[in-house]
């Protein structure tokens, strides 16, 4: 920082944050221009954040915002005063623009305001993600505690303790996997790797993120093959080259049909042994089982790793796999619960027993041990003044690292869509100096996927709106949302005759048009003039097709009988509330398959 009181640089730690920096008499300055020497001898300019911003923003004026966004200008205004002058303000982002291609650029554009305001880590305040429920985060392990969720999903196999009566801090735990991202297995089980025109040959998945070609899919509760953007690609071209799929679920699903083996899991009604769970959104722990028998021939959840192991044991004559699950099939899953309690900073100090017989609540509830309720994030660092879980200490404004400034993100920017924009594909919108993007020597004019994705190139405002996506030029000039709908969890329960009648303009549950799918089909929303101008009418059948370099799959033939099944067939419903080019179909129903 540049120093006030002594006018000139000084260092600070990734410690010097909040009152601990104030102790220390450091005062940075928050505007500014200055002259340094470097140990060379040079002489450079530096800056202030703040005084970058300055420059860096001149490119987001309210005219400009209001072209891109199409947003009210007297809204935008109304949304920036508000935030400058009230407290507290939040803004909580639905599930999806989390999702993005340029979720990094959205999530910093969505604290930047709130940073500036200080509205971070006090209650009422925040920017909060509605995206999934990662319970897993919720137990954290620690030194002072044990292992925490990782001591129920990576105790060392080699060394399993079978003692029921261990502290769970003695569990030893210890993952052999390395993890692997299912957006790999989703872009064709191959790395992003581009031949550019500068560089040759080069790869942008990272070191940490590199896996190996899928050998096997094993998952469990997600319809993960239905619910991949690129469906059928993953179903012609990438999962003949697994050579084992297995899913567990309560109900039939795409993923189902096209898995090896399917194996039948309990509903939350149906459980037969304790479960837990909780949720990111609330303080409240819960534990619960089943309350009627299993009505048809399904396990647990558990009960099917445990069976998966027993077999395994049997072939194999190793007895390390029914070591890992003893104590469900004694009919002691009791032993892991306690163990993750006992692990778990949010849940140590509970007992199982206490919780069933009602001690802390209802029977099988309890409040999570969290500093705040409600929860309240970030608040360590604002009241105690501890860093954040940042390389510095600090929330960050600026990336300085050497992939954020290759990319031209070390400031925050506003990028168009890799495909879904009217303008160049996934140009930056910027003209400042200090960003300086490296792209790869990509010719404007790349059509290719991957090209595209990863190509930065970098025009202000005034360059960028007299750009032409080539796949609007082809006419493709429709774009495609798909938001979650409140009637199923992603493509989960979508055949639920209820939740298809609840969810959709068309439903009949007797079915009297033969030409349903269900007793409910599924919609694509569209501007009414839109469709009008397209002879379309409300309640027409319609084909939706996209770029057909890759979709519906890779080298698609219209004379196919795949082609038939994966070409997407919806029923057209007018809705005011979309824009002329704005279409919208709610994500991930059930699919088509042969």
């Amino acid at each position: 920082i540049w120093d006030a009181q002594e006018n000139k640089p000084r260092a600070v730690t990734r410690d010097d944050v909040g009152e601990t920096m104030a102790q220390q008499g450091i005062d940075p300055v928050l505007d500014g221009t200055f002259k340094i020497k470097l140990v060379d001898g040079k002489e450079v300019e530096v800056a202030t954040l703040w005084t970058l911003y300055q420059v860096h923003l001149k490119d987001y004026d309210l005219n400009t915002v209001v072209e891109i966004t199409h947003a009210p200008r007297n809204l935008i205004e109304q949304l920036a005063q508000d935030i400058a002058t009230m407290k507290p303000v939040a803004i909580h982002q639905g599930e999806g623009i989390n999702h993005w291609f340029h979720a990094t650029e959205m999530n910093r554009a969505a604290y930047l305001p709130l940073m500036l305001t200080g509205n971070i880590g006090k209650p009422g305040a925040g920017c909060h993600t509605w995206a999934g429920n990662y319970k897993a985060a919720l137990f954290q392990g620690s030194p002072w505690t044990g292992p925490g969720f990782k001591g129920w999903v990576a105790e060392d196999p080699f060394e399993p303790n079978l003692d029921p009566n261990a502290p769970g801090k003695n569990i030893h735990a210890h993952a052999y996997t390395k993890d692997e991202e299912p957006a790999y297995w989703n872009h064709g089980d191959k790395a992003l790797i581009v031949e550019t025109p500068k560089y040759g040959r080069k790869n942008f998945t990272g070191n940490s993120h590199m896996p190996t070609p899928t050998k096997a899919l094993i998952f469990n509760n997600v319809n993960l093959i239905n619910n991949a953007k690129w469906a059928y690609e993953m179903i012609k071209n990438v999962n003949p080259n697994i050579e084992m799929i297995v899913s567990f679920d309560i109900q039939m699903t795409a993923s189902i049909e096209y898995a090896d083996l399917a194996l039948p899991a309990n509903s939350w009604l149906e459980f037969e042994d304790l479960e837990v769970t909780a949720s990111c959104s609330n303080p409240f722990l819960q534990i619960w089982k089943g309350g009627i028998r299993p009505v048809f021939d399904s396990k647990d959840d558990l009960a099917i790793l445990a069976g998966i192991g027993k077999a395994l044991a049997k072939v194999t004559g190793d007895s390390r796999f029914t070591d890992y699950f003893k104590f469900e099939y004694e009919g002691k899953r009791s032993v892991y619960l306690q163990r993750l309690l006992d692990t778990s900073t949010t849940t140590a100090g509970y007992k199982l027993d206490d919780i069933m017989a009602g001690k802390y609540g209802p029977p099988g509830g309890a409040l999570m041990l969290f500093r705040t309720y409600p929860r309240i994030p970030f608040y360590e660092q604002i009241k105690d003044s501890e860093p954040f879980h940042t390389d510095t200490g600090r929330l960050h404004a600026y990336a300085d690292i050497p992939e954020a400034i290759e990319y031209g993100e070390n400031f925050i920017v506003h990028r168009e869509g890799p495909e879904a924009t009217p303008y160049l594909p996934n140009v930056i919108v910027s003209s400042n100096p200090f960003i300086r993007p490296d792209d790869y020597g990509i010719p404007l004019t790349a059509e290719h996927w991957d090209e595209r994705t990863i190509r930065n190139a970098k025009m202000p405002w005034a360059q960028v709106k007299n750009t032409k996506n080539f796949l609007w030029e082809k006419g493709f000039q429709f774009y495609c949302l798909t938001p979650k709908t409140r009637h199923r969890v992603h493509s989960s329960w979508s055949n639920v005759d209820w939740h298809m009648l609840y969810d959709s303009n068309f439903g009949d549950p007797y079915r009297l048009d033969k030409r349903a799918p269900s007793v409910g089909e599924h919609q694509l929303h569209i501007n009414p003039q839109a469709a009008r101008d397209l002879g379309i009418n409300d309640g027409d059948y319609v084909y939706v097709d996209a770029n057909p370099a890759d979709r519906p799959y890779i080298d698609a033939k219209p004379d196919e009988f795949f082609y038939r099944v994966s070409r997407c067939m919806l029923r057209v419903k007018y809705n005011h509330a979309y824009p002329y080019n704005i279409v919208m179909m709610k994500h991930a129903p059930f699919i088509a398959t042969e």
